[in-house]
């Protein structure tokens, strides 16, 4: 289960003031539920790591096969569209994989819930 925490500076511990008002160590009152966040697993920070990287190197290949095609090097042109491939298939697994994953998830937690 995801916890809260206070966006001001990433705490999960809260002091409870009133109805609908916290207080978090750092000092913020929290009453609104846009003064929270979200914790977020760490594997799903890996994979947004790792998807970020993909992209970056799907766009350093695309500038890398443009001069390739600038300077009529079909080798370098071969290799790199190579890579751009296999990392167009990395990033579309990565994503079916998520997707797979909360569906999953889904189908799991709907027995939970079903009245």
């Amino acid at each position: 289960m995801k916890k809260l925490i206070c966006r001001n500076c990433g705490n999960e511990e809260f002091k409870v003031l009133n109805v609908g008002e916290t207080l978090c160590k750092c000092g913020r009152r929290l009453t609104k539920l846009s003064d929270y966040q979200w914790e977020n697993s760490q594997k799903w920070k890996e994979d947004q790591r790792r998807r970020a990287e993909i992209i970056s190197k799907i766009s350093l290949l695309k500038r890398e096969i443009d001069q390739c095609l600038d300077e009529r090097d079909e080798e370098g042109f071969k290799k790199r569209t190579f890579e751009l491939k296999l990392c167009h298939h990395f990033l579309d697994n990565a994503l079916q994989d998520s997707q797979h994953r909360y569906k999953k998830h889904i189908k799991e937690n709907q027995n939970k819930f079903s009245f």
